[in-house]
């Protein structure tokens, strides 16, 4: 029967793991954008200015958030997938190796400002 808990189940396996993802991204951003400590808040903007400036990753972004291109007929395409998710990886890389450079150019910084009252 049409709208039955069987004949729907299929679709409800299908789209898992799609769903989780979704919700697992837009728990990330609820978190990222719930706090106000500056250095957080200060690699958000950034990190917002960078995507807005890059064409390509935005598209794949957009893609892996379901947005779908067109093609010459008008049907919906869903090119582009793996693109997506290859720049959503390197994304988060880049940002997961940015912090890692803040953190250790913070602790020289540091270090040099401390000797340097030591000696003061």
């Amino acid at each position: 029967m049409l709208g039955s808990y069987t004949a729907l189940l299929p679709y409800v396996q299908e789209r898992y793991f799609a769903n989780h993802a979704v919700m697992s991204a837009t728990d990330k951003l609820h978190k990222l954008y719930a706090t106000d400590i500056q250095p957080i808040v200060w690699a958000r903007s950034v990190g917002v200015e960078v995507l807005n400036e890059l064409d390509s990753v935005k598209a794949g972004i957009m893609m892996a958030a379901g947005a779908q291109g067109r093609n010459k007929t008008g049907a919906a395409t869903s090119a582009g997938w793996n693109f997506a998710g290859d720049m959503v990886e390197t994304v988060a890389t880049t940002v997961k190796t940015a912090g890692f450079l803040k953190d250790v150019v913070g602790n020289a910084f540091g270090t040099v400002l401390k000797n340097i009252s030591k000696t003061a």
